[in-house]
């Protein structure tokens, strides 16, 4: 049962959401799509889809205020702009956000669902919770987070059960709609945080949905265009396992994972940039809020505008060349196959699995009169070419 009697209560306060609420919000998802060739569009998931036929829940979950916000939350955090400082959009030269990123998640849920054949009530939960899994991240995502949680006791983990559940400063628009179209928003959020996961491990194992397409997507940043397969592919032999071609297509992803985490993620540059957002911010801690969390990076940034100005600096590009100075600590983590557990046997924790080791990274003092000189002292070196692969 997945209505309590007091959700089906509450439904029938709910305001409705006619058929021309439903088209005019499919419409206005249309008019932001291009046409394209077939195949998977980071910038636009939903490009080669059918946008008619988008599940009306998910396009009218879309539409929300508390969705909506996640075009100005960066992908990565700190390191989208320190890839990709200006223009945003030229060929090879795009920062992804969490929009893009979750629409995508949720057409994989999606697709999951239809090979699976799965009853309405499981279809509506497995999209909405896959589409809502990052709605309460916060400006510039993980790098900001920490800090957040520091000063002011909030994490995406809560942030997103509080929009979810109606709690938010984001209005319960959210909230609405899942009782609206009768999917319990309390069962959403045990799905998201792994707690029940009735559909095979794709929430709360290592081979899921959220993961196959976040990878994939980060892996833009270092290799545009080379991903060997799309999110769907991966998706699709992570679910048949019905040959060796399957097993070597999940396994080479995880070794993607590998190297988006050490080439990208947890790199010098990534590590400096994550730095350098909570180094910025917490010195202007005084003019933040927690209402802040739920803000969007433009607001933010004209809050503490040093943030994106050392971001797109030539000083947060070259972490390897830098001077050495402050100890900053941080988590290495590596991934890898473990051959002796049976792909077949869809024991996916003991397959793919990771470790962690503390790594330290040596940086100059972030003060402006030092970080100016470094900038100078390097205006004439190279910096990182438009279009440069990492790998």
């Amino acid at each position: 049962m997945f209505m309590s009697a007091t959700t089906s209560r509450l439904q029938s306060r709910c305001v409705s959401f006619d058929y021309r609420t439903l088209t005019r919000a499919i419409l206005v998802i249309s008019s932001h799509m291009s046409s394209g060739a077939l195949g998977y569009d980071y910038s636009n998931p939903l490009k080669s889809r059918d946008v008619s036929k988008l599940d009306p829940l998910l396009a009218l979950l879309i539409q929300t205020a508390a969705f909506q916000r996640l075009k100005d939350v960066r992908f990565l955090g700190g390191i989208d702009y320190v890839l990709v400082p200006t223009p945003n959009g030229a060929r090879n030269n795009t920062r992804y956000n969490r929009f893009q990123h979750s629409v995508g998640v949720a057409l994989l849920a999606t697709k999951y669902a239809e090979a699976r054949e799965l009853p309405e009530h499981l279809r509506l939960l497995a999209a909405a919770a896959a589409l809502l899994h990052d709605v309460g991240h916060a400006p510039l995502s993980h790098s900001l987070e920490p800090l957040f949680e520091r000063a002011f006791g909030i994490n995406h983990h809560q942030a997103t059960t509080d929009v979810i559940l109606g709690r938010s400063g984001l209005g319960n628009s959210v909230w609405r709609l899942l009782i609206e179209y009768g999917v319990d928003p309390e069962e959403v959020v045990e799905v998201i945080s792994g707690r029940y996961d009735p559909f095979e491990g794709f929430f709360a194992g290592p081979i899921n949905f959220d993961t196959i397409e976040g990878i994939l997507r980060s892996r833009q940043y270092l290799k545009p265009g080379a991903n060997a397969f799309t999110p769907e592919a991966v998706l699709m032999s992570a679910i048949n396992r019905s040959s060796q071609a399957d097993a070597n297509i999940v396994d080479r992803f995880w070794s993607y994972k590998d190297d988006v985490y050490r080439f990208l993620i947890r790199s010098k540059r990534g590590v400096l940039a994550d730095h350098i957002c909570q180094h910025f911010a917490e010195k202007a801690l005084h003019k933040l809020s927690r209402d802040d969390y739920f803000s969007s990076e433009k607001n933010f940034f004209k809050k503490v505008p040093e943030v994106r100005k050392f971001l797109r600096s030539k000083v947060a590009r070259r972490a390897e060349i830098l001077p050495k100075g402050e100890a900053v600590s941080y988590k290495l983590r590596s991934f890898y196959v473990y051959p002796d557990v049976d792909f077949f046997s869809r024991e996916d924790c003991g397959r793919y699995r990771q470790a962690k080791v503390d790594g330290v990274l040596n940086i100059p003092s972030l003060d402006k009169k030092n970080l100016d000189e470094i900038e100078a002292r390097h205006s004439r070196g190279a910096g990182l070419r438009k279009g440069k692969t990492f790998l």
